[in-house]
């Protein structure tokens, strides 16, 4: 019911629309990448997968944890305005699953969006790598790799998104730590861990150095936590209001 209710609260917001756009012009990168200096790359060692995604990831995952952080704000944009989320207090519905349920279509908004993008960066192995053999389980791997690391970057928007009224505020927050971990070293596998750095992880990258398990484990951790976390804030807060 909660999930079909926060359904209901984005058909007007444009939540949509901003994923599937930010998806194709995130999308768009590799192909344009690929049109105008294909020859830089055609002729590289190793996998032609993994060739594309360690050239196009860096912008592709900045774009999505910007959209992720659009979303969160929109979602919580609609909670606050006319003073929607004191409302829904009064009915039988806990802060907590409210929460959930804008995770839950959060998530898969997600998965959406990186599908699109790796069925690009796939079709364009296929017409570029006259050696590229797609193979279906690396495929799934990868979609799968780069949810799970992007998962607590964006229950950590969420969370902040939650705790600003106005909804500038959790958008300066987002795009603030977008940039500031956007110049983090890549070698430096700590400062990777955290959100708004995971994200930009790639799973032929990690797989080389052996840290896939590192930072599947600890991302699921942060993501169990951040829940957590929040469970308890929206308990202290709804007995504080």
């Amino acid at each position: 019911m909660t999930l079909s209710l926060e359904t209901q609260k984005l058909k007007r917001s444009g939540y949509i629309p901003t994923f599937l756009f930010g998806s194709l012009i995130a999308s768009a990168f590799p192909i344009a990448n690929m049109l105008v200096r294909s020859e830089n790359f055609v002729n590289l060692p190793g996998d032609p997968f993994a060739i594309l995604t360690n050239t196009n990831w860096q912008m592709i995952a900045m774009l999505n944890t910007l959209i992720v952080i659009c979303g969160a704000c929109m979602m919580y944009h609609a909670e606050y305005a006319d003073n929607a989320s004191q409302k829904m207090d009064v009915l039988p519905i806990k802060g907590s699953s409210i929460f959930f349920g804008k995770l839950a279509i959060s998530a898969t908004a997600l998965t959406a969006m990186i599908i699109i993008e790796t069925v690009v960066m796939t079709w364009c192995a296929c017409h570029w790598f006259p050696s590229f053999q797609f193979s279906g389980t690396e495929f799934l791997k990868s979609i799968g790799f780069q949810v799970i690391v992007t998962l607590p970057t964006v229950i950590v928007m969420l969370i902040i998104a939650s705790t600003c009224k106005n909804m500038w505020v959790s958008l300066g927050i987002g795009v603030i730590l977008v940039f500031t971990f956007s110049i983090i070293p890549q070698d430096n596998t700590i400062l990777n861990l955290f959100p708004f750095s995971s994200p930009y992880q790639t799973l032929c990258t990690v797989s080389g150095n052996g840290k896939t398990g590192i930072f599947l484990s600890v991302c699921l951790i942060e993501t169990v936590i951040f829940a957590l976390t929040q469970i308890i804030f929206q308990k202290i807060r709804r007995r504080s209001e």
